[in-house]
């Protein structure tokens, strides 16, 4: 076998595992990305056990930072009151914890806004403590 044949043989393999491991560099973070799940932001209220989660959405898409909000009277004739409000993630996801179940004056009214649309969902905590939503924003 000649000289130049073996040269050109090693040369072919040492560049063939170079561009294996830059493929393997490569798409080892894609492969880990994709395995850590996203994580729901929340806000607690303190106030009791009744959670709510939601899942905003546009066009079968999920919505990011979508803002969801909601004011809260409880206590003696609903003197104290509490504004809430959180974002949704990637997924579109958002999550309340720690909601009363008595408020006064039922139903909690949820406002969810995104890119200038609006929409509403009632949550009636004394019906339904633990509850999910699926809120799709429509218009435009």
């Amino acid at each position: 076998m000649p000289l130049n044949s073996i040269n050109t043989n090693r040369l072919l393999r040492r560049t063939m595992m170079v561009m294996s491991l830059g493929l393997l560099i490569t798409l080892t973070p894609v492969v880990c990305a994709s395995q850590q799940p996203v994580p729901v932001p929340q806000v607690n209220a303190n106030l009791g056990s009744c959670t709510v989660d939601f899942t905003v959405s546009q066009s079968r898409e999920p919505l990011y930072n979508a803002e969801i909000s909601v004011n809260i009277s409880y206590g003696f004739m609903g003197v104290k009151k509490m504004d809430l409000k959180v974002g949704t993630n990637s997924e579109g996801k958002a999550r309340f914890v720690g909601l009363p179940d008595k408020v006064h004056n039922p139903p909690l009214v949820f406002v969810v806004d995104s890119k200038g649309l609006r929409n509403t969902v009632n949550y009636w905590p004394s019906v339904k403590c633990q509850a999910r939503y699926d809120v799709i924003m429509e218009g435009r």
